[in-house]
This record gives C-alpha cells, sequence and structure tokens, in this order.
C-alpha cells in the first residue's frame, strides 16, 4: 500500500493495532457501564418505542409538544418530531438531511481507499461517528435510534471479533499471525481489481470506532438530556406553583 500510515497500523504494527481497538472497547463499556446502573445493552430507543407505550426508560412526549406550531407538520428526521420544540433548528435538521449521505459515502470512501491514499479503517469510523454525533444533535436519542437500529455492544464484539479472527486466520495457511496477501480479480465493467486481505482487519477496526460513538451518544449524550429535561421540568413545576 501506498499509505504510510494505514500500513504501518494494519500490517507492520498490528499488533499494536489490535491492543489499541481493545483498549477502545474497553473504555466504550466502562463509560455506558457507569452511566446505566440498571440495563447495560440494548439498542437506542425509537419512535416506534413510543408509539407502542415504551418501557420504563422512555420519556412520553407532552400533547403540546407534538401540536406545537414551533415543530409544524413536516419533519426531516422522523426523530425530531419527538423533540421539545425549544431544543429543535430546522436549518440543522435540513443540513443533516443533506450532509449525513455525504459524510457516510466519504466514510466509505476512506475505508476502501486507505490502503493506498488518506483515509483507512480509524478515519472511516470517525466520519461514520462523526455522522451519528451530527443526527443526535439534530434529532436526539430518536433519531439515533432511527439511524443506526443496532446494540453498539454488539457493533464493539462484532469488530473486535473481526480483528482477532483475521489475525487468527492467517495461521490456518501456514503463515504467521496477521499475515497480508493481495488478491487480484477481474470484476465485469470495473477491470482489474486488488483486494488485501489486511482489508477484513481495517473492517473490525472500523466497526469498533464507529460502536465507540454510538455507545457514548446512547449512554452518556442520552442520560445527560435526559438529566436536563428533568431539571427544566421541575423548574416549571415550580414557577407553576408560585
Amino acid at each position: 500500500g501506498a499509505n504510510t500510515v494505514n500500513v504501518l497500523l494494519v500490517d507492520i504494527r498490528a499488533w499494536d493495532t489490535m491492543g489499541e481497538v481493545a483498549v477502545l472497547v474497553v473504555a466504550a463499556t466502562g463509560v455506558a457501564s457507569m452511566v446505566f446502573r440498571n440495563r447495560r445493552f440494548g439498542a437506542a430507543p425509537r419512535v416506534q418505542d413510543v408509539r407502542n407505550a415504551g418501557g420504563p426508560d422512555i420519556q412520553q412526549p407532552t400533547a403540546y409538544l407534538e401540536n406545537s406550531p414551533a415543530v409544524g407538520n413536516i419533519t426531516w428526521l422522523r426523530g425530531s418530531g419527538l423533540r421539545d420544540p425549544r431544543h429543535r433548528s430546522l436549518v440543522l435538521e435540513v443540513a443533516t438531511r443533506l450532509i449525513f449521505p455525504v459524510m457516510m459515502v466519504l466514510s466509505a470512501y476512506f475505508f476502501f481507499a486507505g490502503h493506498n491514499t488518506p483515509g483507512g479503517g480509524f478515519a472511516g469510523g470517525l466520519m461514520a461517528g462523526l455522522a451519528l454525533v451530527l443526527r443526535y444533535l439534530a434529532g436526539g436519542p430518536y433519531e439515533l435510534g432511527e439511524t443506526l437500529p443496532l446494540d453498539a455492544g454488539k457493533i464493539l464484539g462484532a469488530g473486535l471479533t473481526l480483528t482477532a479472527g483475521t489475525a487468527a486466520a492467517s495461521l490456518l495457511v501456514g503463515a504467521p499471525v496477521l499475515s497480508s496477501a493481495l488478491i487480484e480479480m477481474d470484476v465485469p465493467v470495473l477491470g482489474t481489481v486488488k483486494f488485501v486481505t489486511a482489508l477484513f482487519f481495517d473492517l473490525g477496526v472500523y466497526l469498533i470506532v464507529v460502536g465507540l460513538v454510538l455507545d457514548v451518544l446512547r449512554s452518556l449524550g442520552a442520560r445527560v438530556d435526559a438529566e436536563i429535561e428533568t431539571e427544566i421540568n421541575e423548574q416549571e413545576r415550580k414557577a407553576v406553583h408560585q
């Protein structure tokens, strides 16, 4: 590969990279475990959860939020319709709807082209993570659940399993651990395509970075938002009784 940084990460210093991504998994687990006292696992809440009466961790939106003129009948993001109108930004919602697909395409480009050009699993995962952060800021936790309705723990586990499995797979062909091979194949329309087996290792890194961001947003971010909302509601109740 022509990208020296990515080659160092997935080829020359692959063992170090495995240790680093393992630390990321431990960090994500630690953050979520400190925030959640009762239930650690599960995907972010979705709009359908509210329609089905939700669970103990889901707060039902009040009627004035759904009928407020500030919300309107048009929603650019599915989860934004359940947010307090005072916390919504139409400009941010429209911009997120337009920018999010572009960011995900750029994330995929970084991932696939990272072995020879700037990018790689870390860069692609960070770009996808930033896209999720943007979606969360625009639509809240429900929008995060609509965007990626998967358990962050499973994504982290899949990424760590993929990196470890790729490391051990080379032993099946009698090669040293974490060895990579270059495969060339002829694909219709595209022509000759070169494929490096280290891409699977990079995919594991990509999933771990995305899972880390999703876990932090789902746990720490959602909990902070819930505490802020509770504090605002308490202040409003005190103002009414005064």
